[in-house]
């Protein structure tokens, strides 16, 4: 063989690696959180307010007419996942796979709202006339992570081997939001469609694997209901804006299997 040649063959580290019917792993990443939201036009719109009179008339009083309000996700906020890998094997090039872990962060939310129309100051005061009230809220969430999904891997370079991956996951939030749900009330449940992409790479004794993950919320989040405009757990207005709110996470894993 040309020495040259043979040069740039590099051997194959566990070229029987992806033979395995069933193998397991473990994987630490780093995400990110946000949220996809719908408002209402008016406050007056959400349910709790339809079917609740007193709330509404009560409303009408406190915001002077002002009744349309807009929420910003503020800054990204860094969280922490971790979790396990179950590994089946289909065929030479898709792979059922079962990661269930943890995922650690929070998302913080911006209310705009002009702060002359704040709590019963008379229009005719005109207090700060055209300047805008931010009130900031930190939504924290730990879920317990059950995603489920397919892999088709691309064909082996040397010791690279890339893929994408389709999927499903069920989350489900254990955080007390003791404080936010002060504000707006949440459903701990929810389901999410999955894509990523990431590249196998083989070393001596295990695989590494770097990979990118888009979760996108499919259902709804917001929960209308009664306990929104009960004795003390009354919400502040500008929290019955939302229509839809669904969640979105990015994530950045490192496998090792």
């Amino acid at each position: 063989m040309n020495p040259l040649l043979a040069q740039l063959i590099k051997d194959e580290n566990i070229s029987r690696f992806d033979d395995r019917v069933l193998h397991f792993g473990f994987y630490l990443g780093a995400n990110t959180m946000g949220y996809r939201f719908t408002h209402y036009s008016s406050v007056l719109r959400n349910p709790v307010l339809v079917t609740n009179v007193n709330l509404s008339n009560t409303a009408k009083t406190y915001y002077n007419g002002e009744y349309s309000y807009r929420a910003v996700i503020s800054d990204i906020k860094p969280g922490f996942s971790v979790g396990g890998v179950i590994n089946l094997r289909m065929n030479n090039v898709i792979d059922f796979r079962f990661t269930p872990g943890m995922e650690l962060g929070s998302r913080q939310l911006v209310f705009s709202e002009n702060i002359t129309q704040i709590m019963t100051v008379p229009p005719s005061t005109g207090l700060y006339d055209g300047s805008t009230l931010d009130r900031y809220l930190t939504l924290p969430s730990a879920y317990i992570d059950f995603p489920v999904g397919f892999r088709y891997k691309g064909n082996r370079f040397g010791n690279l081997r890339p893929y994408i991956y389709g999927g499903g996951a069920f989350k489900w939030d254990l955080e007390n939001k003791r404080v936010s749900e002060s504000v707006v009330h949440l459903k701990r449940d929810g389901y999410y469609a999955e894509v990523a992409f990431g590249l196998d790479s083989y070393f001596p004794f295990f695989r590494f694997t770097s990979e990118f993950k888009f979760s996108y919320g499919l259902n709804n989040i917001i929960r209308h209901d009664n306990e929104m405009s009960s004795g003390n757990n009354s919400l502040p207005y500008f929290g019955y804006i939302f229509e839809k709110l669904n969640s979105n996470v990015f994530t950045l894993l490192f496998f090792f299997e």
